[in-house]
């Protein structure tokens, strides 16, 4: 082959440029447009009709170049995203807990915590009454001893060491009590153990007394929500209520 032949094919098939991307077609088409604003915006004001009617072309430009390059990204986005789906549907179906998809993991660790709540339930009210009991038995040994203490004679060796022996056992009784009060109703095995939780919520019985509550300790984020369900009903068409004005502007 000839290296004036290899030369034309080197021209012909390797040296043409490639093609752009959507991306660097929309980056030099929205990049273009700010630098033609650039030029327009130069802390100059509006003076003339023409000059308005060309900012305004220039807008609808740079919206239109914005829209064309939104799309591109979700092109650009949509095997990625497809894939990225289909990857997450598959863990939903082991993990996932959403209004539409339960995960076996989830279901199996609910029907678990199902199995073991009322065990656990029965076996915490059993600990709590021996609690209830043992506190009751180093009540009464205290109570014992504080009087064995008061009614000894110090001239009688029998009756300290009997007091000094009821003053022992009430300690010991103490201790038996604070840990029968500190037992938790919890399953062991391998890992975390699993016990039960406290947990409160407000069950609303006075809307009225609620509401007042809520003036004086969460006035602020009350005046959030009011003023967002306002601006609700005037994006909505309404055009009076009560506590506000409705105040017309114009806006681009």
């Amino acid at each position: 082959m000839t290296a004036a032949l290899m030369n034309e094919r080197a021209v012909i098939g390797g040296n043409n440029p490639p093609e752009p991307t959507p991306f660097e077609i929309s980056k030099q088409a929205i990049q273009d447009l700010y630098d033609e604003a650039k030029l327009w915006l130069d802390g100059e004001p509006v003076t003339t009709q023409q000059q308005a009617d060309a900012l305004n072309t220039l807008k609808d430009r740079i919206k239109k170049a914005a829209k064309a390059a939104d799309e591109n990204r979700k092109l650009d986005i949509k095997p990625y995203q497809e894939e990225v789906d289909a990857i997450q549907a598959a863990y939903n179906e082991l993990i996932g807990k959403n209004k539409s998809v339960t995960g076996i993991a989830i279901k199996a660790e609910e029907a678990v915590n199902a199995a073991l709540r009322p065990y656990l339930v029965e076996l915490d009210r059993k600990q709590q009454e021996a609690a209830r009991l043992a506190r009751e038995e180093a009540d009464r040994k205290r109570e014992e001893a504080l009087a064995a203490i008061r009614q000894r004679d110090e001239a009688n060796l029998a009756e300290r060491e009997q007091a000094e022996l009821l003053v022992k056992q009430a300690k010991e009784a103490d201790e038996t009590a604070r840990k029968a009060e500190g037992a938790k109703a919890h399953a062991k095995g391998e890992g975390r153990a699993t016990g039960l939780r406290t947990v409160y919520r407000a069950v609303m019985t006075d809307a009225k007394e609620a509401a007042a509550w809520v003036w004086v300790t969460r006035r602020d984020e009350l005046m959030v929500f009011i003023q967002e369900q306002a601006d609700k009903a005037v994006r909505a068409g309404t055009r009076k209520i009560q506590g506000f004005d409705i105040v017309e502007e114009k806006v681009l």
